[in-house]
């Protein structure tokens, strides 16, 4: 049966693997990336959050995130509901799953 809806959760999944397809794209190289390059990684995050909050509702921040070797890291996501309760990404899926 299929669903014509998307769970919160599975919206910052998706989005947080659209972030990792853009920073390939970035020249990461661990302590020696250009003060540009970090400002562009910002920025891809920024804007991810900005439109999972004009979608969903909900604010999504990485707190932990950072550069390690040639890859970025996101780390856990935080999320702000509604109501204005942090919760992580598992007690998300717990509230809209029931």
């Amino acid at each position: 049966m299929a669903r014509k809806f998307m769970y919160v959760y599975e919206r910052i999944y998706k989005e947080a693997n659209d972030m990792q397809r853009e920073f390939v794209k970035v020249p990461v190289n661990g302590r020696q990336t250009s003060r540009a390059d970090q400002k562009r990684i910002r920025k891809i995050v920024e804007d991810s959050s900005y439109r999972v909050a004009q979608e969903c509702s909900v604010i999504v921040s990485y707190p932990k995130v950072h550069i390690a070797g040639r890859e970025v890291v996101l780390g856990e996501p935080l999320i702000m509901l509604p109501d204005c309760r942090f919760v992580s990404i598992e007690e998300l899926m717990k509230i809209e799953l029931g």
